[in-house]
């Protein structure tokens, strides 16, 4: 193959991935949240808490072999939810007349709020998905090395990765000034 015939097969391949990439759909916040994030996150602070020593870190010999490949599988879902967010060609909040947890509570977003603000700052969105992946791929290496130490900060930073994006984007009006 020549060189020209080499270029014009990129060329082609680089506007066929545009216009797949343009017509795919959003990711759905709430399912990425509903099905990936958040049970997986309760399920990693759930074996935490029962593997914990006396100070409060997670102990490797109290988990079993079984439990270190389900933190696998955590580490896998996190990253896989992060990267789904971080990647896709913009984000709808939630599908159409769908209701947010808690949002008929006082102070509550609702999806319609959670869009505007994730609308308003797509840049900040996306950096907070990063993080997210981020955190699910460090799951992911603590669970292949049986690494409780790494574990723990792992565990203790998505509270926070998590905090740190809904603050933002979930329910910024409850947020503290700074």
């Amino acid at each position: 193959m020549n060189d020209l015939m080499k270029s014009t097969l990129v060329a082609a391949l680089l506007v066929a991935g545009s216009a797949f990439a343009a017509d795919a759909p959003k990711a759905n916040l709430q399912l990425t949240m509903l099905t990936k994030v958040n049970p997986q996150a309760l399920a990693l602070w759930d074996i935490g808490n029962d593997a914990q020593d006396d100070k409060g870190d997670i102990d490797a010999k109290k988990i079993k072999p079984a439990t270190w490949a389900q933190l696998l599988e955590i580490g896998k879902a996190i990253e896989e939810g992060g990267r789904t967010l971080a990647t896709s060609n913009g984000v709808v909040a939630a599908p159409p007349g769908a209701k947010l947890q808690d949002e008929a509570g006082p102070g509550s977003s609702k999806a319609a709020d959670v869009q505007r603000y994730v609308d308003a700052k797509p840049a900040e969105f996306h950096k907070h998905a990063l993080e997210l992946q981020k955190t699910g791929a460090g799951i992911i290496v603590a669970a292949t090395k049986h690494d409780a130490k790494q574990l723990t900060q792992l565990s203790n930073s998505l509270d926070e990765v998590c905090e740190n994006c809904h603050m933002e984007f979930w329910y910024p009006q409850q947020a503290t000034p700074k």
